[in-house]
């Protein structure tokens, strides 16, 4: 699981933010509490760092000062994204020198500030941020679908390897496609792009997980069972945990869920 998260909302009793070392360690207890209580050692998570771009640059660097400083201390801090609606807030422009210069402090310690920029999310072709998200050497694209406006960008796109993550149910709430067969991730997937499924907001919309998201690009996709594998292993390759655990995960662990999920297809559809 990998959740956007921004540092600093998280109050002692006097109303004061507590420490960003504290904080991490709260939800560090939380996820070995998960661990302990569900049974599910395989369960990992990571926190993406966001600034909002609608407070604005001092705010955003803060926000990146605030990863590079975790880092030290914690291995829950996976990167750095920022979020808002993106034809309403300021460009992805507008920041980069301050990700530049986020991405010289981080070298110093052998990293390079990852990114995983929310980006795409709008069809406004004149909007540039998907271009730039690529060219600031972004992991993944946080929704992405601006992408088929672009057939040049969509082959740099899959020759760098970069994941779409695909928010069916948001971009179908929020009115960005009408309707899900006609989502644009469904015509890249056709072309070879690599998605994975995300769940954006599932609070903010009424539900949990991204079962529902996975069920409606299932449906609307008009997508096979190895669709659906591929799009699951995605969620486990291009995460931002290290490569052991990626390669237990994709050998040991989803293997055994993914054939009990087939057994019980199988058992499900005999019974019909």
């Amino acid at each position: 699981m990998e959740l956007r998260h921004i540092v600093g909302l998280l109050f002692d009793e006097d109303r004061k933010p507590i420490p960003l070392e504290q904080e991490l360690r709260i939800i560090d207890d939380v996820v070995a509490k998960v661990r302990k209580q569900e049974n599910l050692e395989e369960f990992h998570l990571k926190l993406i760092i966001c600034g909002l771009k609608i407070i604005g640059r001092a705010h955003v660097v803060q926000s990146i000062n605030r990863l590079i400083e975790g880092r030290a201390f914690s291995n829950l801090l996976a990167g750095f994204d920022m979020v808002n609606q993106e034809n309403v807030t300021p460009p992805l422009l507008s920041f980069v020198p301050d990700i530049l210069e986020g991405k010289r402090k981080d070298s110093f310690r052998g990293q390079c500030l990852p990114c995983f920029f929310h980006c795409g999310e709008t069809h406004d072709r004149d909007n540039e941020n998907v271009f730039d998200a690529v060219l600031l050497g972004t992991k993944r694209l946080g929704h992405g679908f601006q992408l088929f406006l672009h057939p040049h960008l969509q082959t740099v796109v899959k020759q760098k390897d970069i994941c779409i993550e695909a928010c069916p149910i948001s971009n179908l709430l929020l009115g960005y496609t009408q309707d899900l067969r006609n989502h644009p991730v469904r015509y890249m997937l056709a072309k070879g792009l690599q998605a994975s499924i995300s769940s954006d907001d599932p609070g903010f919309f009424g539900y949990e997980g991204v079962t529902m998201d996975y069920l409606a690009a299932y449906v609307a996709w008009e997508l096979s069972l190895r669709d659906l594998k591929k799009l699951s292993l995605n969620g486990i390759k291009y995460s931002s945990v290290d490569e052991a655990t990626k390669d237990k995960l994709t050998k040991e662990v989803f293997p055994a869920h993914w054939n009990a999920f087939i057994r019980d297809v199988i058992a499900n559809h005999s019974q019909q």
